[in-house]
């Protein structure tokens, strides 16, 4: 059973997060699917890449980067 969940990775977007998201999701490379979009985009569609993009940007909800503590006091 798959516990992943999807979401917008914040931390490799490069528009809005949603290729990384997905190939985090999936578990494959998101160099592959940022093609497969640009690919989709090219290729005549019944149901435009761009707009399934834009679905997905809505949709998913963001997955914050992980923020670091910082010291307290780093003064002078």
């Amino acid at each position: 059973m798959n516990n992943n969940r999807l979401f917008r990775n914040m931390n490799q977007k490069v528009i809005g997060g949603v290729a990384s998201g997905l190939a985090e999701y999936f578990g494959v490379d998101v160099a592959i699917v940022r093609v497969l979009f640009v690919l989709g985009i090219f290729i005549p569609l019944p149901f435009p890449i761009v707009i399934a993009y834009i679905a997905f940007w809505i949709a998913m909800p963001a997955k914050r980067p992980i923020q670091t503590a910082s010291p307290v006091g780093g003064g002078l």
